[in-house]
């Protein structure tokens, strides 16, 4: 059993019958203090040992905390760029595909005009080509009818 502080400072020795303290109360009183002060002095030292094992411990963790934070933060400063970086390109494609989608229509559009003239010009063509065919008609109609009347007079 350890002894307390208050027992040690209360610690009263015999008196031998010459006036001085037993020797032997006194060996052994310092025999427990000794040990108890080994004691105490090898829970100290378990103790420091723990503490710091527990301290380096937690700079070890601390260590990895703000390696985890700067992981963390880095991941989301890079998800932010590729993000960020898809919109740009999707706003790109975008306008690309508009551009190409406008020049299409204009292609088209050109197309059309040109078939639009094709046909204008083949209805003028062919109306010349009716008129010119009825004027054909119209003179060989003409000198059918001339020749007939010459041909009833014979």
């Amino acid at each position: 059993m350890r002894l307390t502080p208050l027992e040690i400072q209360n610690m009263v020795f015999p008196k031998k019958r010459f006036g001085g303290f037993d020797e032997d109360a006194v060996k052994d009183f310092l025999t427990k203090v000794s040990r108890d002060y080994e004691d105490l002095s090898r829970e100290h030292r378990k103790f420091s040992e723990e503490l710091k094992i527990i301290r380096e411990k937690m700079g070890e963790n601390a260590n990895l905390e703000n390696a985890l934070k700067d992981a963390l933060m880095s991941a989301q400063k890079a998800s932010g760029q590729i993000k960020h970086n898809a919109q740009r390109e999707s706003v790109l494609m975008l306008k690309e595909s508009e551009l190409k989608a406008e020049k299409m229509l204009d292609d088209a559009r050109i197309e059309l005009k040109s078939l639009t003239d094709d046909v204008r010009n083949y209805k003028a063509i062919k109306r010349k080509l009716k008129t010119e065919l009825r004027l054909l008609l119209q003179s060989y109609m003409d000198l059918l009818e001339e020749d007939e009347p010459v041909k009833s007079r014979d």
